[in-house]
């Protein structure tokens, strides 16, 4: 259960790390009139953010990304150095 998590820890950073890059681009060449939508996994997170305010949100997805992508690294380093995680479970023997 914990490799899955750090799995999703990672996948979730490298998503919004990347759609912080995205948005940095797109501040620079493709705003025009009073701004654009947010969007993430097809969830809205502003409809109007005016061209001002879209490097903000930039850095906050890639923050975001970076932290969850530092925690999934911590995680996977944790998990390498227990020695038990990577053999099964075995049921206890009953004396």
């Amino acid at each position: 259960m914990r490799w899955i998590i750090g799995i999703f820890f990672s996948i979730l950073g490298i998503l919004l790390l990347t759609h912080g890059l995205n948005l940095r681009t797109a501040a620079e060449t493709k705003v025009d009139g009073d701004g654009i939508g947010v969007y993430f996994l097809g969830i809205e997170i502003n409809e109007s953010v005016p061209s001002v305010d879209i490097p903000s949100y930039a850095n906050g997805f890639m923050g975001s990304g970076v932290i969850f992508l530092i925690l999934a690294v911590c995680l996977f380093v944790i998990l390498l150095s227990e020695k038990s995680t990577l053999k099964p479970i075995t049921p206890k023997k009953q004396a």
